[in-house]
């Protein structure tokens, strides 16, 4: 009687389930090491621009496709910059101060809010035309009484550039490039790690999520894991409403959800850096003479040294700083698609505050490099190392 080696067969099915296994734990390995940041804020606040200034500092920047990939956004963000303002121009009372500008107001409000078919010369000479007559000028300085994207006056200072057929964008444009956040975006990257904490090379995993109400019940989804959350602010938003509730202010808004934030036992064990944004558009507003004190009337009171800029800055400060003082009392919370605190935490927390300018590399280079070591402490001390 012949014997037949017994030979197990090939499972292709379970060497592919395998291979999963062994991805899934390397992945696994990889999520646990990382330092895992979340940038929030309420919509337009600038995490997005955060993001970018990562890729542009630490993950060699933006490819010419990414770049020419860029240019439907931008010139988007042109029209609608144009378009806005000219939309809003009989609200407001203004008229065009050169009567020759009629035609290419009636020309760009015919082609209406998603833009033309082609962003053509016709197209650029009609915008160029409108963005030098004065009435339209006009009601760009009033734009905190519509809404109109921080770009704006960028994108259409450069009309000439960005109308060229050979148009580039360059790591600025991109910066001020405004695209609305839905859903989870991540990048990851590598960051050399001081002498002063052990050396190496660290691994950062950044998350945005949309700020604007309607994608804040997606923030949960993220919250498990995290280091350290970056809490954005527009500072020079103090005088603008919401795009999404033309009722409520955006500063105030940007409260309402630090203080969520804040008192979460979901982010109780991460680290909390607040980013006091848009510093140069809001001493922009500031040299314009416009005031905090109409929204915030207890600004008249606020004593602080220094101009009506750093005063200013300095009050907003202390509007965050105030919540994360505020005596801790355990409430139920009604959880919504906004708010998503259950219960308040009840352990001391630290907060850190920087002022920033998140267009601005250099300034975002220092502050992350200030972050970096701050994040790093936080986690040694969690760890009994520090």
């Amino acid at each position: 009687m012949r014997l037949i080696p017994c030979i197990k067969s090939y499972d292709e099915g379970v060497d592919h389930s395998k291979q999963i296994d062994r991805e899934i734990k390397e992945w696994i390995k990889t999520y646990n090491e990382a330092i895992k940041l979340l940038l929030l804020g309420t919509g337009e606040s600038g995490k997005t621009t955060i993001i970018k200034q990562m890729r542009i500092l630490h993950i060699k920047g933006f490819s010419h496709s990414e770049r020419m990939a860029m240019t439907t956004h931008i010139h988007f963000n042109t029209h609608e910059a144009i378009y806005e303002i000219i939309q809003n121009m009989p609200p407001l009372g203004i008229g065009l101060q050169n009567p020759k500008n009629v035609r290419a107001q009636e020309y760009l409000l015919k082609v209406g809010p998603e833009g033309p078919q082609e962003y053509n010369e016709e197209y650029f000479d009609n915008v160029r035309d409108l963005w030098q007559d004065g009435g339209v000028r006009e009601c760009f300085k009033r734009s905190n009484e519509y809404q109109l994207i921080d770009s704006a006056e960028y994108f259409l200072d450069r009309i000439d550039l960005i109308g060229k057929e050979d148009y580039v964008p360059s790591d600025a444009d991109i910066l001020r490039c405004r695209r609305k956040t839905t859903g989870i975006q991540k990048i990851e990257f590598k960051v050399k790690v001081p002498k002063s904490v052990h050396g190496g090379i660290q691994e950062f995993w950044m998350f945005d999520v949309g700020g604007q109400r309607g994608e804040r019940k997606k923030w949960i989804q993220v919250f498990e894991g995290i280091h350290a959350i970056w809490f954005v602010v527009a500072c020079s938003d103090f005088d603008q409403t919401l795009r999404e509730d033309n009722s409520q202010n955006r500063l105030k808004e940007a409260l309402i959800l630090f203080e969520d934030v804040w008192q979460s036992r979901f982010l109780l064990e991460a680290g909390l850096i607040v980013f006091l944004n848009k510093q140069d558009l809001l001493e922009t507003k500031i040299k314009q003479g416009r005031s905090i004190a109409p929204y915030f009337p207890k600004y008249n009171h606020f004593e602080a040294p220094g101009d009506e800029y750093t005063r200013t800055k300095l009050f907003i400060r202390s509007l965050f700083a105030n919540l994360t003082n505020k005596k801790r009392e355990r409430r139920e919370v009604i959880a919504s698609a906004e708010r998503f605190v259950v219960l308040e935490a009840s352990r001391a927390r630290e907060c850190y505050f920087h002022f920033t300018t998140a267009t601005d590399t250099d300034n975002v280079r220092t502050v992350f490099r200030d972050v970096h070591q701050m994040i790093l402490t936080h986690i040694l001390s969690n760890i009994g190392v520090y």
